[in-house]
């Protein structure tokens, strides 16, 4: 059983909180209780909007902070990060040869494919640039079934003010999972805020919760509905041959917990 941890949209600050939250705090708790109850994982992806304006400050933070984690982890950028910012901080070495911060991890019995959906100075992301072909390569060469991480949403949400701002390139990027659909066991992104699940070609989705702040789902129109009362959250990701689980944890929970025997 391969396990791994997400967290998503972090919103960094230079020291501002953020609908009253204080990311780095929340950051914070989200890492000690990652260490208490899920410290046996083999991985923990970011995904996407580490900072939230993508100044070098916050991303030493972020580097100050994520020193405490058990766990091997990774970095993806969101609409809200800088690349440049970002390198400087964690080192030009997380790039790969198109300048993208993107990777594969092998992991248990499954591959880890970490896709760079950053665009510059706008809100949606891209996979342009050789990006859509680097993923399309490394299915056709896979030897194991991958689990696909990326910061946009890669398929039609039906909420409209995140489908103008997801992937631009949601039917190519669909094109190629269907290419190699037997290859693709899951699809996780960020961006929205909110559990989202889906398919693309096919293949499930699923949308992580932010470690900061929530959004309601708005069906009916272009707004944002920002909803700091929520309870931030992480995932975690259990994955076999038989299948995957997707649980969101929401670590700021202090309220009452009872506990009962399983039933026979």
């Amino acid at each position: 059983m391969v396990k791994l941890v997400l967290l998503s949209d972090l919103h960094i600050t230079d020291g501002e909180a953020l609908h009253g939250r204080q990311p780095v705090a929340w950051l914070r708790r989200a890492v000690d209780h990652i260490t208490a109850h899920h410290g046996d994982a083999e991985l923990c992806l970011l995904l996407g909007d580490l900072a939230n304006s993508g100044s070098p400050a916050q991303y030493r933070a972020l580097r100050n902070e994520l020193r405490s984690l058990p766990l091997p982890h990774r970095l993806l950028l969101g609409n809200h990060d800088h690349r440049g910012n970002f390198l400087q901080a964690f080192g030009a070495a997380c790039a790969d040869a198109l300048g993208a911060v993107q990777d594969e991890v092998d992991v248990g019995g499954f591959r880890c494919v970490l896709l760079d959906s950053h665009l510059p100075d706008t809100a949606g992301g891209s996979l342009d640039g050789g990006r859509l072909e680097r993923l399309a390569a490394v299915l056709a060469a896979a030897d194991r079934p991958c689990l696909l991480f990326l910061h946009h949403p890669p398929l039609k949400t039906g909420l409209p003010a995140f489908d103008a701002i997801g992937l631009k390139e949601r039917d190519a990027f669909a094109a190629v999972i269907a290419e190699q659909r037997r290859k693709v066991a899951a699809v996780f992104f960020g961006h929205c805020h909110m559990a989202i699940s889906g398919t693309v070609a096919g293949v499930p989705a699923f949308g992580i919760r932010s470690t900061v702040y929530q959004a309601l789902p708005n069906l009916a129109d272009a707004r944002f509905l920002d909803a700091p009362g929520l309870p931030p959250a992480y995932a975690v990701v259990l994955a076999d041959e038989d299948g995957i689980s997707l649980h969101h944890v929401e670590f700021g929970y202090d309220g009452l917990v009872v506990a009962s025997a399983a039933e026979q």
